[in-house]
């Protein structure tokens, strides 16, 4: 950034903030973090994995989405997250999402700074909603939303990266690294057993090299559409009317 930046305090909390956006809304991102002073960050591309039918009825032609990350004072993130909303429209479908996680850094761990790791706790507890990220081999992404898909998911985003192990194989000497993908997959934390269970059964994570996958709570979300809370509002629903239907057969007087 060309502006100078207030230096931070590491012992205060922060917060990653992540957006997932259209590939042509970056230019308007790299505009406002300017105007707004944030400092740092990181972009890299991914593509959605919504299906074609979806995307025609919202009107979206393309899938190609940036995904960017910077480290933020907790204390300032809910504004962040309300302004966000505000200038990329996120209340309306397929506009992107924004949401925020808890963090540690590295100062905090050397310090033995406890009020930091209460903190992370307290948000794994208390988070409604849950990031799970699934590495696999590349081509085996679309295996993963299958399997997502079938546990209850309604989309995900995946990144292409390499693989640094050092039994990389070797052509004419050359060492080749494995390449990777990253699956990115929001979702409510009462789906999150089912999803990991699903996809770690299934792809066979138990064997070296299939791949890994690993879960961190979301602290709030803006864009992650009303069809994840709504499964949720049924569930309570039909949670409720199945405690109901207890109490009437044990003969508990209803209204």
């Amino acid at each position: 950034m060309d502006k100078p930046t207030q230096e931070l305090s590491v012992e205060q909390p922060f917060v990653i903030v992540t957006l997932i956006l259209a590939e042509n809304l970056r230019q308007k991102f790299a505009n406002i973090v300017k105007a707004k002073d944030v400092c740092g960050g990181t972009i890299v591309r991914g593509k959605g994995t919504v299906t074609s039918a979806v995307l025609n009825l919202l009107g979206i032609k393309s899938q190609k989405k940036e995904i960017i990350s910077f480290l933020l004072q907790e204390e300032k993130a809910e504004g962040a997250l309300d302004y966000f909303t505000k200038e990329f429209q996120l209340h309306e479908p397929g506009h992107g999402i924004v949401f925020t996680t808890p963090v540690i850094t590295a100062r905090q761990v050397i310090n033995k700074n406890q009020d930091a790791w209460d903190r992370a706790r307290s948000a794994e507890e208390k988070s409604m909603f849950k990031k799970l990220t699934v590495v696999v081999n590349r081509g085996m992404a679309p295996d993963v939303m299958d399997i997502a898909y079938k546990s209850g998911v309604k989309g995900g985003t995946i990144v292409h990266g390499r693989g640094t192990a050092e039994n990389a194989a070797k052509v004419f000497g050359i060492e080749i690294e494995p390449e990777k993908e990253l699956v990115i997959i929001l979702m409510p934390s009462g789906l999150v057993d089912k999803v990991v269970n699903d996809i770690y059964q299934e792809l066979q994570l138990e064997v070296p090299g299939n791949g890994i996958l690993f879960v961190e709570p979301i602290l709030d979300v803006r864009g992650l559409f009303e069809s994840h809370r709504n499964n949720n509002n049924n569930q309570d629903a039909k949670t409720e009317d199945a405690d109901k239907d207890d109490k009437d057969d044990a003969g508990v007087e209803t209204e």
